[in-house]
């Protein structure tokens, strides 16, 4: 069996029309819950799918479930990828019936997926939200104990728990706190392209000659200094939490978590 190779010919007449349908669908579900649909699916039907998903005209279309497919594709089980990513260099034309079925039967699983499946959303963001409602130490505390095992989970959540946007929500008196001890290269390549309200609050908190040697350091980063602004706002996060832990400032909870 093998797909067509759409330099040589047109894409099978029914994925037009049908097409719209699936990216529909797909629009509206996690690909967490549509990838249910394809556990026990044939692997040589999976990768007929997978290869027609990605063969429309209509570029918008075609481009919307391409990546759909390429999302779900990418969470299947690595060996499951590895066959059909084989049955997929074997596959070059099938019978525009069995692929007009293969289609069919895969949208009826999708469908059936979604029906028996209830996605409670991202699992980092459902625990960033319950442990925002922890004081910093206790937070600390739970994240540096997952950690041992989940180390790349913890980093997730620590970042949804308190971004650098969020500064801009702190109180006068905690951006005065930060200023004291945060020093002039790290805070002018943190707030390099930083937004509006996070610049506003930091430089509307700072003295008239603190506020322009901020300016006059930000406009001599050089290229390479900038391409290396997240680590020094991960810096000012980390700081800004550590504080918090002890104490000296108060953060409260981040609204991205509420």
């Amino acid at each position: 069996m093998s797909l067509p190779n759409t330099d040589a010919q047109t894409t099978p007449t029914f994925l037009d029309q049908a097409a719209q349908e699936l990216t529909d669908l797909l629009d509206e579900t996690h690909p967490q819950v549509a990838l249910a649909a394809f556990q026990d699916v044939d692997d040589t039907d999976a990768a007929v799918f997978f290869v027609m998903c990605t063969h429309l005209k209509t570029e918008s279309t075609g481009n919307a479930l391409a990546t759909h497919a390429g999302k779900i594709f990418a969470q299947l089980p690595f060996d499951k990828q590895v066959r059909i990513a084989e049955k997929v260099t074997q596959t070059e034309t099938v019978a525009s019936e069995n692929a007009r079925q293969i289609w069919n039967e895969q949208i009826e699983r999708i469908k059936a997926a979604i029906q028996e499946t209830t996605f409670l959303g991202e699992g980092t963001a459902n625990l960033a939200k319950l442990v925002s409602y922890l004081d910093v130490t206790a937070q600390n505390a739970l994240l540096e104990a997952l950690g041992e095992k989940q180390p790349e989970v913890v980093e997730s959540v620590s970042e949804q728990l308190f971004t650098f946007e969020d500064l801009g929500n702190l109180e006068n008196e905690a951006i005065r706190t930060i200023l004291q001890v945060l020093d002039k290269p790290t805070l002018a390549l943190a707030l390099h392209n930083a937004s509006t309200a996070v610049h506003d609050r930091f430089f509307e908190n700072m003295s008239a000659s603190q506020a322009d040697a901020i300016a006059a350091e930000t406009t001599q980063l050089t290229f390479e200094q900038t391409q290396i602004a997240d680590t020094a706002r991960q810096s000012v996060v980390n700081l800004v939490r550590n504080f918090a832990a002890k104490g000296l400032l108060k953060i409260g909870q981040s609204p991205t978590c509420l």
